[in-house]
């Protein structure tokens, strides 16, 4: 197996198994190295740190995933990783309730550059480097054996082929994928597209967030921002609300939420489709606030040099929210940009209750849901952040 040695004292955080090496902290590799595949991380004495994955053009070109020199790379390694991924989910899940869920989450599973959600026995496979495409009949094996899947459909990362320089077309490449399936969450149904939804197809985040936030909204007038195919707007409704406005700037996912609410014999909320930022600030006019307000936009930093800008729409759209609430509502807001901080985040949204004018008392913190484990040596994982407040 190939080498790649680290700088002196640029080794501390692999030693401390944080799976990410940046191509400034490396003395050097062996010749021949092929985009993708495993190395032997050395530290500057040639000492033995952990196995990585090969990343040529990226800037983080190292993906460290087994810190055990005994252990043989194979297919075995996808394996045992998802054996032990599955277990987890199913310590965790209320199968009753729910079918489909993330299974492998990448760094925090032991796999970089896989994402795999389960939707109701189909897989929906997202590639985010070269190493996830470079092993992919691996992947494929271990997931036919472990999870004996319906189908397994891949889709490409943008990151790929913009960081990565890898083109990989998105495929099924492992029986039949249908256009939509028929998923369970809270024991709500859910049409779901690993074909032509976002992501995989579906986000399995915010289960618990749903859940949580369905707890108020009995008899409660609620305005979901960023409603997607309306995943909080279901359990709201289906958790007694008492009228729902779902706003999303996708035509597409608006049509596929009230397909939603059909399935689930409830009535369809009122929808508009609009840019929210347009929305809440057109809003401003009109007399009418809500009771609960919820705030889920899409990534706002997708780079460390866009998180100063990012935090300023934050604040802004945290200010017009809260303008429309009523005294004493329920705000609940979140932020999906992993460079952005809970600490800075939580500050953009203080600001935003001053220039709102109101008062912001946060009763709970929010966080992605359980099958999307957080590595306590690999912060990145953590990136979505919520809260709960009352605003006055």
């Amino acid at each position: 197996m190939k080498t790649v040695t680290l700088k002196k004292l640029k080794d501390k955080l692999a030693k401390n198994k944080n799976p990410w090496i940046f191509s400034g902290a490396i003395h050097s590799a062996d010749k021949g190295i092929i985009n993708g595949e495993t190395v032997k991380v050395l530290d500057s004495e040639k000492r033995f740190i952990a196995y990585g994955f090969y990343s040529e053009f990226s800037a983080i070109t190292l993906r460290l995933f087994s810190w055990n020199e005994d252990e043989t790379f194979g297919a075995g390694v996808f394996k045992q990783r998802l054996t032990s991924a599955l277990a987890a989910r199913k310590r965790l899940i209320n199968s009753e309730n729910t079918d489909s869920y993330r299974l492998l989450y990448g760094e925090a599973d032991g796999l970089p550059g896989y994402i795999a959600d389960i939707y109701s026995g189909h897989v929906g496979l997202q590639v985010n480097t070269a190493s996830a495409v470079y092993y992919l009949p691996m992947m494929k094996e271990a997931l036919t054996e472990i999870i004996s899947p319906l189908s397994i459909y891949v889709r490409p990362a943008d990151e790929l082929a913009k960081k990565e320089m890898i083109r990989y077309p998105e495929q099924c490449i492992y029986g039949n994928t249908p256009e939509s399936i028929i998923i369970k969450e809270n024991g709500l149904k859910i049409s779901a597209s690993l074909i032509s939804g976002q992501k995989t197809g579906y986000y399995f985040d915010q289960r618990e967030n749903r859940r949580i936030a369905a707890a108020y909204a009995r008899g409660q007038d609620v305005l979901d921002c960023f409603c997607y195919t309306g995943g909080f707007s279901l359990n709201a409704s289906a958790n007694g609300a008492k009228s729902i406005t779902s706003v999303d700037s996708s035509a597409d996912a608006l049509s596929n939420l009230k397909e939603n609410f059909a399935l689930n014999g409830l009535e369809a909320p009122d929808t508009v489709k609009a840019d929210i930022f347009e929305y809440l600030r057109e809003r401003n006019a009109d007399s009418q606030k809500h009771d609960i307000i919820i705030l889920d936009p899409p990534k706002l930093a997708k780079s460390q040099s866009s998180v100063e800008q990012a935090l300023r729409a934050y604040k802004d759209l945290n200010m017009l929210g809260m303008k429309k609430m009523k005294n004493n509502g329920i705000f609940i807001s979140f932020s999906c940009s992993g460079r952005v901080s809970r600490e800075d985040f939580i500050k953009s949204v203080a600001w935003a209750a001053k220039d709102a004018g109101r008062t912001l008392r946060i009763t709970g913190f929010l966080s992605q849901s359980c099958d999307h484990p957080i590595n306590p040596f690999f912060p990145e994982s953590e990136y979505l952040k919520g809260i709960v407040g009352i605003v006055e």
